[in-house]
């Protein structure tokens, strides 16, 4: 594969010499015509621009698409600037050194992979499974009579207008001279336009999978029961070791006996505890609002807690305390049995593992390969 990448190099070097010596000779050659010249040995490097060379060659093929190194390296920086603007300063917790560029990925280790592969392979894999999901979702829409109207078609590419400036005013001739120095070499205007009616496409056709999945309240019962829960948790105090002693945890228990007393003295009512929880709760995720937890699953809280929640027998009303620990803490939950969880909570849940299926179903019939121009990738 080294070797493989000094000769795609050299070929680089000599098409720049090439693409610059023999502008006013150099024809515009089809995807077709470069292939075959490839397969066939018999590639003149004064008819071809690197712009061509890019653009009109094979780096990976989707079931029968052919992605070029131009688009895959389009969708290679914008995959490494999503990142950048997700985690911004943070990027550097992650192990990547922002500060070279997209050039320096391939010798930049990325601790995420956990396999010793490279900021390049992240982004390359990132790059190729958003190609896989636009390929699988457009072709969706095609088979399935989706289609863009004119208004879409003109909000798809309305970002596009400005390119044009924006190249004037940091100094290039044209668009396609910006989006070159941005992209790679092959990235244009063209191939922005096209790849932006392709996203808008796969867009609308999420979206129409998304509307018509429909999750019903027996089925998010029957598949991810949810409860309501509220509790006020008194903290056992640690030692200087970190430790809780017993004499600690005693002190927690009498605390939440205090607290629970304090409620059947009152108006022993739901809202009555949600008060005290908000007076005395040292929990402060639900603290401020009551105590309430309203779509528990299963297996998420402490055992104890859990098995108060998740008794057969439990209904609406109950109370009792409970003692629960983990690494972070151990103390007593006064507890206050709601019902029935939020269901939107689960029905959220249902319908997004149901449009990941979807989704998968689509993506898993294009059989990804990878051609010998792939060693083009992040080489702009």
């Amino acid at each position: 594969m080294k070797r493989f990448l000094s000769v795609i190099l050299s070929l680089i070097f000599v098409l720049s010499f090439a693409s610059a010596a023999f502008a006013e000779e150099a024809t515009a050659l089809t995807a077709e015509e470069i292939a075959a010249m490839v397969d066939d040995g018999t590639l003149n490097l004064d008819l071809i621009s690197l712009d061509d060379f890019y653009s009109k060659t094979t780096a990976v093929s989707i079931g029968d698409r052919s992605v070029s190194p131009a688009l895959l390296n389009y969708s290679l920086v914008t995959q490494y600037y999503s990142f950048l603007t997700t985690y911004g300063a943070y990027a550097a917790n992650f192990g990547l050194n922002t500060s070279l560029g997209v050039s320096s990925l391939s010798g930049q280790a990325c601790p995420l992979l956990g396999n010793g592969g490279t900021w390049m392979d992240y982004f390359l894999s990132a790059a190729v499974d958003s190609l896989v999901m636009n390929t699988a979702l457009s072709r969706y829409a095609e088979e399935n009579g989706i289609s863009l109207s004119e208004e879409e078609k003109e909000d798809a590419l309305s970002g596009l207008d400005s390119i044009e400036q924006t190249a004037k005013d940091n100094g290039f001739d044209s668009a396609d001279a910006f989006l070159t120095a941005t992209y790679g070499y092959g990235a244009s205007v063209d191939l922005l336009t096209d790849f932006s009616l392709e996203f808008a496409l796969a867009t609308k056709a999420y979206r129409q999978i998304d509307d018509s999945i429909v999750v019903t309240d027996e089925e998010v019962r029957t598949e991810v029961p949810t409860i309501a829960v509220r509790h006020i948790l008194t903290k056992a105090e640690a030692d200087e070791s970190g430790s809780f002693t017993d004499e600690a945890k005693e002190a927690a228990k009498a605390k939440a006996e205090e607290i629970y007393n304090e409620w059947l003295a009152g108006d022993a009512t739901e809202e009555s505890f949600a008060a005290l929880a908000e007076q005395y709760s040292e929990d402060s995720g639900s603290n401020t609002n009551g105590g309430l937890y309203d779509s528990v699953t299963q297996g998420q809280m402490v055992p104890e807690f859990d098995a108060f929640c998740f008794a057969e027998d439990r209904l609406p009303g109950d109370t009792g305390i409970v003692y629960g620990e983990n690494g972070a803490y151990a103390g007593y939950h006064v507890m206050y049995f709601v019902g029935e969880g939020n269901l939107e909570t689960g029905r959220e849940t249902l319908k997004r593992d149901r449009i990941n299926d979807r989704i998968n179903d689509l993506t898993s019939s294009y059989e990804v390969t990878y051609g010998p121009y792939i060693s083009l990738a992040g080489i702009m």
